[in-house]
């Protein structure tokens, strides 16, 4: 592991509590792999090996059925995920694969676990995080049921914006094939969503998106939002 990674690392709720030299006794148990896109991490139906941390690319979350699979959230710098699994020693409800060539930082479960009843700050942190994950999963319960898909591309560009106002592009964190499936739609009704916002001053093509004027979006999916 990098010295740089630290700030990183600690970007997590997980280690929100947690004092510099506590968590650098934890990750000694912790190893590094530099994986190419589309490495799988970890398989639905597996049992969890491993708590896994993001430190470069972007990891994509996929469930699968016996003839599809739909993806059903993303993961970046700084973030852990699957941590359910790895607390409660259960097999993967999801399927975990590098969108982007990663450097993805391996905790092994056991001791993952060991640390967690032994550590109060870091089991204080793994509640903050898992409470994150249900306030997100929610949302995206109410976004499905409540939701157009207009209404849904709105809500997640906006969250990419890294300001308040004035024009900006973002930066789908995966192919639009990919967010569709994040969104609960199909290819073509994204597309539409697309058409439906470029009058608003949506536009770009790809993973590049240019929002002319954040307030007017913002309005605009404000106005659709149900109280």
């Amino acid at each position: 592991m990098r010295t740089t990674d630290l700030p990183l690392i600690r970007r997590s709720r997980l280690f929100a509590q947690v004092a510099e030299p506590d968590l650098t006794a934890m990750l000694t148990a912790c190893f590094v792999q530099t994986l190419p896109a589309g490495a799988v991490l970890c398989r639905q139906g597996e049992k969890a090996e491993f708590l896994h941390i993001v430190l470069s690319g972007r990891v994509g979350l996929f469930g699968e059925a016996a003839r599809d699979e739909a993806l059903v959230e993303f993961f970046g710098p700084g973030d852990a995920f699957i941590v359910p699994a790895v607390v409660l020693d259960a097999p993967y409800l999801l399927t975990a694969r590098l969108l982007d060539e990663g450097r993805i930082l391996m905790w092994p479960a056991a001791a993952f676990r060991a640390q967690v009843r032994a550590t109060g700050q870091l089991a204080y942190g793994a509640v903050l995080l898992l409470s994150g994950y249900w306030r997100t999963l929610i949302g995206q319960i109410k976004d499905l049921k409540l939701l157009s898909a207009i209404e849904r591309l709105s809500a997640f560009l906006l969250a990419l914006a890294p300001r308040d106002t004035g024009p900006v592009t973002v930066t789908l964190p995966g192919g639009r094939r990919l967010v569709a499936g994040r969104l609960g739609i199909t290819p073509q009704s994204l597309s539409r969503a697309f058409a439906a916002l470029r009058p608003l001053g949506v536009s770009g093509g790809g993973r590049e998106v240019l929002i002319a004027d954040l307030a007017r979006l913002r309005e605009f999916a404000g106005a659709r939002m149900p109280r």
